[in-house]
């Protein structure tokens, strides 16, 4: 699935999904940070990948 796609599905950005796969805060490569999604953004992308928060948590080891 392209990142445009589950962007789509989920109901976010492309941007925030590349931000979040790569797990930058920002598109600025001298920001600082981790990538910090909001729980209903997660829930969306669990939705689409048919899996819980829990377990997209878990598969990303945090």
């Amino acid at each position: 699935m392209s990142q445009e796609a589950l962007a789509f599905q989920a109901g976010v950005t492309k941007n925030q999904v590349q931000l979040i796969e790569s797990g930058r805060a920002s598109g600025r490569k001298d920001a600082a940070g981790p990538s910090n999604p909001r729980m209903s953004t997660l829930a969306g992308l669990a939705a689409v990948l048919s899996m819980s928060v829990s377990d997209l948590l878990e598969s990303a080891d945090l």
